[in-house]
């Protein structure tokens, strides 16, 4: 089973895809869409759409766990940015009928490392230690991509 976990945000959108065989998770691929904000957000949009698809295409994952939209009410046009972010990375995998999932992350970080309110480097490690590499994580925004793809897994394996 594959399953891409999206990070998604206008400047930068986190990409993990992970394999599960066995109970084992592999890293498959792993990235950052970043966009530039001199952009137009059309053009912004258009990019993260557009790896996305690529992303789609070339490895054809099972299902799609995405962070869900989170803010608070101080950062009203943060969370529409980021809604916008995340409705063009979910365009892109809908042109495939692959379902997507949703994910809070705190429940990422719950299920990764016991704790909602983890770090990025708690979330870095565990993300590493799950997959079995050391050096896999590149950034925050991939680890957090992995996490959701992971927590995505172990629900798959509470529900068998």
């Amino acid at each position: 089973m594959k399953i891409l976990g999206i990070d998604p945000g206008l400047t930068n959108t986190g990409y993990g895809l992970i394999s599960i065989k066995n109970r084992n998770y592999q890293s498959l691929e792993g990235g950052v869409i970043r966009t530039k904000s001199d952009q137009s957000l059309e053009n912004r949009l258009y990019s993260i759409y557009s790896v996305i698809k690529d992303i789609m295409i070339e490895f054809s994952p099972d299902s799609v766990a995405i962070e869900e939209l989170h803010s608070r009410s101080r950062f009203v046009k943060t969370a529409i940015l980021l809604g916008h972010a995340r409705g063009a990375a979910i365009v892109a995998v809908g042109q495939f009928n692959v379902p997507v999932f949703n994910y809070q992350p705190t429940q990422a970080k719950n299920m990764l490392t016991g704790f909602g309110g983890a770090s990025k480097e708690q979330i870095k490690a565990a993300v590493s230690d799950c997959l079995g590499e050391s050096n896999i994580i590149k950034n925050e925004h991939m680890a957090d991509a992995f996490s959701i793809a992971i927590c995505h897994g172990m629900m798959i394996e509470k529900s068998i």
